[in-house]
């Protein structure tokens, strides 16, 4: 059984436990083997990181966009975090990952909206690389219902350690031309 909540604070420390927990809600449930094929599914998730390592390479072979792990990192994210096919299954590095793309999100959507507003706007850009799809397709609202379910359960807190996510720094990285959503780079 994986300690989310000790996970999150080492791992993904600018992000506030409750927003951490919607996310991997939505993403994974929880599963650290998870995988989400754009466009497809698979039969069955896979139950081992050996089975879930042999999948991913099966879906590169044959050409797949997918995410993976806790927080649903897509593969075309993987180089610009350090990550491999075997290492973004790990729960710190995948979480780790998660931080940097709504931490990137966040900023991006801070300079055009009030702090509240800028997080919805960072769960569509988590979900699909722009503020529209992932209201579009429902994401946002599936997070914000699992926050709130979460927050019911627990004393309320903020949604997002958002002066840490503003203060985080990030190196430029290349842009992709297209915009398929999962999390790609932009």
């Amino acid at each position: 059984m994986i300690d989310l909540a000790a996970l999150v604070l080492t791992c993904a420390p600018l992000v506030a436990q409750d927003t951490a927990h919607a996310l991997i809600q939505v993403e994974s449930a929880g599963h650290p083997f998870a995988i989400g094929v754009v466009g497809g599914a698979l039969v069955r998730q896979p139950a081992t990181l050996a089975e879930a390592v042999a999948t991913a390479a099966a879906l590169d072979a044959a050409g797949w966009n997918y995410s993976v792990g806790l927080g649903q990192i897509n593969k075309r994210n993987f180089q610009r975090f350090g990550l491999t096919p075997a290492t973004a299954f790990a729960p710190c590095a995948n979480l780790a990952a998660l931080q940097g793309i709504l931490s990137e999100c966040f900023s991006r959507a801070r300079q055009r909206a009030p702090p509240q507003a800028a997080l919805r706007d960072a769960f569509s850009c988590y979900y699909s690389g722009n503020f529209a799809t992932g209201r579009q397709h429902g994401y946002v609202g599936k997070v914000l219902a699992a926050w709130s379910s979460r927050a019911q359960r627990a004393t309320a807190g903020p949604v997002l350690s958002h002066d840490n996510l503003a203060q985080a720094r990030f190196t430029p990285r290349s842009r992709s031309p297209t915009q398929e959503p999962r999390h790609e780079p932009r």
